[in-house]
């Protein structure tokens, strides 16, 4: 089992070393995070007195490890009664625990986007602009994604919550939710380097950007192969960038962008796979 330390370090992996730049066809939610976010995703906020243990107390108190998870389950007993209270407290917190690990795999994978309109949920305590949801297998997860006060577009984690499969209410935080937008492309971008990459594109989007390669490559009268095609498209999703026929001759310029040896290996193919159709191209009829 993971210490409360190495959830909220793994957490703020995912959630602070990046920005997220999630785009739908009419909007992009820019999503960025500080440290301080992560104990009320973790569930902190229901331990001892209301907000004790969130923002910058609660990070200062996981970091001393000053609170771990023997800690959590004795403060649920001790603000918390009956035993069945108790038990709801500690499920709670736990599917928090639990699965906030995977929200790596949430921003990368097929998710659903809301428009998170409190009328439709007035039994709900939620306080989030936008609602993102990820099935996973026998799970959902949820992440409420709130307006920054610091500019337009920007906007915070600040909720976290699972519900499984066999749970009633599974479907609880969106099924009346009318406003539902398609995520056409999450881009993730390194908050230390600016480097950028497209983590997750959808179907629809990845087949509209493969007809403008084709249609780029036969007015430069290049045969339109298909694994030319998905290099191409990996170098534009690897660097989120629609590259132009003349971008992608620059040598100099493309592995300029380069970070690591798997972006190195990625321009190594492409200009072999690149060479040999300018090759067929100048050879003589």
């Amino acid at each position: 089992m993971k210490t409360l330390l190495q959830i909220f370090l793994d957490t703020k992996e995912v959630l602070c070393r990046y920005d997220y730049y999630i785009h739908t066809q009419k909007r992009i939610l820019h999503l960025t995070n500080s440290e301080t976010k992560i104990p009320h995703l973790m569930g902190m906020q229901y331990l001892g007195k209301p907000g004790q243990f969130t923002g910058d107390y609660g990070v200062y108190m996981i970091k001393k490890q000053r609170i771990t998870m023997e800690s959590v389950e004795k403060l649920v007993r001790k603000y918390y009664k009956p035993e069945e209270k108790q038990r709801r407290m500690l499920e709670m917190i736990h599917r928090k625990l639990d699965n906030i690990g995977e929200l790596g795999e949430m921003f990368s994978l097929y998710s659903k986007l809301y428009l998170y309109e409190k009328e439709q949920n007035k039994d709900s305590e939620f306080q989030s602009d936008y609602l993102l949801v990820h099935e996973n297998r026998k799970k959902i997860l949820h992440l409420g994604l709130v307006k920054s006060e610091s500019g337009k577009g920007i906007y915070h984690c600040n909720s976290f919550m699972t519900t499984y499969e066999n749970d009633r209410d599974r479907d609880f935080f969106f099924r009346d939710l009318p406003h539902r937008y398609e995520i056409r492309k999450i881009v993730r971008e390194n908050k230390a380097t600016e480097h950028k990459e497209v983590i997750y594109q959808s179907m629809e989007a990845q087949m509209r950007e493969k007809s403008g390669i084709e249609k780029m490559l036969a007015t430069a009268d290049i045969q339109a192969d298909q694994k030319l095609i998905r290099l191409i498209l990996q170098l534009n999703q690897k660097f989120d960038i629609y590259h132009t026929v003349d971008m992608l001759k620059d040598h100099k310029a493309m592995y300029g962008k380069c970070s690591d040896q798997r972006e190195i290996k990625l321009v190594d193919d492409f200009f072999v796979m690149w060479d040999e159709h300018k090759e067929d191209i100048q050879k003589p009829t």
